[in-house]
């Protein structure tokens, strides 16, 4: 009985398990903890202000290596290659190589990028998945070893990395599959000359930099991607109207959009403004319904604008390691958007707009998900949405106050509701409360919030908050 899993599927002279497969317990839970904890809490750097945010000391400069997060574990005699999602390999060449390295060495785990060699150019994310899936090309798979996460029954994260550092060369330097990541070490003019010799030369994606102070950091080159305006959240002042934020979308191959995201950075109050005048004569009907920042509903357009906007990078899970997932839309000319159903997407970091691409139609080939898809190769690209009919939520209690201001009437209020469907689809709460609060003499007349619970009791309890700070003296129920 092996030590990781029992549910082996033979592959490429090997063997391999399917996500979910990793026996839960202390290992996968390390490595989901690792995930979280640090490979998710990366700071990032744009190249052009590296000068600027590095601190100064010793410097450990990395290649950014475009593969896959792996983890490389000996386990009760055993050497297995582990995702985070509890996919398994174990007998392919690279792990033929790590037993050897690994022969003297007690239990560990080491954290790294599994990547794919290719006979043209640097390695990139989605060779990965194919070397994973044809095994022809299982043995292109090699794992650059970046970080150590235990030797035998220490927890290493908390030792300095400099140690971490050594005791990965001393495990693993004679190695050529399985092998430390190419590291350099100095101060910020090191980190600059990597990035001109390593990165500008095509050489690798990006540098990851750790500092003596415990801080890790990714410089990469920033993403472009062009995106298709699908909607709007709406700001109203005292004086005008203008908009909060774009949605913006991608095209899936069958023509229908998926939602990415919201984006404003790169909007001046100027362009708010001439923006919400252009788009607010586009709106068609929808039934998704979309709540933006101020709480209130976004309006949805005809899709016909193209914008190139820029990120700093891509994510395809949350802070738990679920994969993001967002409404996948139908549009008609008549009928406008309809809902189609919920699919796996990626996540834009620090997205800021650039441009208007006029010369761009609205076409899959132009817009489409693949853009996305080529960097960071999510699960569940080729999925369908799926029909499905959810019981109708229900309005559990509604009350409404008062009171008199400068003149105007202000309103505080509060809808409770049973969102039955909780049963149904894990991305509906059970309950909801949504609280509005409504005075013409502020700034930002309406402020709205909304709050979930699992239970009628916690429920009650959003409730009984809100009212103590919000219904005093002076507000009358309506």
């Amino acid at each position: 009985m092996s030590a990781f899993t029992d549910d082996w599927r033979p592959f490429a002279g090997g063997r391999k398990a399917p996500a979910g497969a990793l026996s839960p317990g202390g290992v996968l839970g390390r490595l989901r903890h690792y995930k979280r904890a640090v490979a998710k809490r990366y700071r990032i750097v744009p190249p052009g202000l590296l000068a600027e945010r590095l601190p100064e000391g010793n410097l450990h400069v990395s290649t950014k290596v475009d593969g896959e997060l792996w983890f490389l574990v000996k386990l009760s005699g055993e050497v297995a290659l582990c995702a985070p999602n509890g996919r398994v390999l174990q007998g392919l060449p690279v792990v033929a190589e790590a037993e050897k390295l690994l022969a003297d060495a007690g239990d560990l785990i080491i954290a790294g990028e599994l990547f794919a060699l290719v006979k043209d150019g640097r390695p990139r994310v989605h060779h990965v998945a194919r070397a994973l899936s044809e095994e022809e090309r299982a043995k292109t798979l090699g794992f650059k070893a970046f970080d150590l996460v235990t030797d035998g029954d220490e927890d290493m994260l908390p030792t300095p990395y400099e140690q971490r550092w050594a005791r990965l060369q001393e495990l693993l330097a004679s190695g050529r599959r399985v092998a430390p990541v190419t590291t350099l070490e100095g101060a910020v003019d090191t980190a600059l000359q990597c990035w001109d010799e390593w990165v500008d030369a095509g050489k690798c994606e990006g540098l990851v930099v750790r500092t003596e102070q415990g801080l890790v950091c990714k410089v990469k080159p920033q993403l472009h991607i062009d995106v298709v305006v699908l909607g709007f959240g709406e700001r109203r002042t005292a004086s005008q109207r203008e908009i909060r934020e774009l949605i913006v979308g991608l095209m899936r191959d069958d023509g229908s959009f998926h939602v990415l995201g919201t984006v404003a950075g790169g909007l001046t109050e100027t362009d708010k403004v001439t923006w919400f005048r252009r788009l607010d004569p586009m709106v068609v009907p929808s039934s998704f319904r979309m709540a933006n920042s101020e709480g209130t509903l976004c309006r949805f357009v005809r899709p016909e604008i193209v914008l190139q906007v820029r990120c700093s990078d891509l994510i395809d899970s949350d802070s738990r390691d679920a994969p993001l997932r967002r409404m996948a839309l139908g549009f008609d000319a008549e009928t406008g958007w309809t809902p189609l159903g919920i699919l796996p997407i990626v996540s834009m970091i620090h997205p800021v707009i650039e441009r208007e691409r006029e010369d761009k139609p609205v076409e899959p080939a132009h817009v489409g998900l693949d853009q996305v898809y080529a960097y960071l190769p999510f699960a569940g690209r080729a999925d369908k949405p799926q029909e499905r009919s959810l019981p109708d939520a229900e309005v559990l209690e509604r009350k409404v106050w008062t009171k008199m201001a400068r003149g105007t009437t202000a309103v505080r209020k509060y809808v409770t509701i049973a969102t039955n469907k909780a049963d149904h689809d894990p991305d509906h709460p059970p309950y909801v409360a949504w609280f509005t609060d409504f005075s013409a003499t502020r700034k930002e007349p309406l402020k709205t919030t909304i709050r979930v619970a699992s239970t009628p009791d916690k429920l009650q309890a959003h409730v009984d908050a809100w009212m103590g700070k919000n219904i005093k003296r002076g507000w009358n129920e309506a």
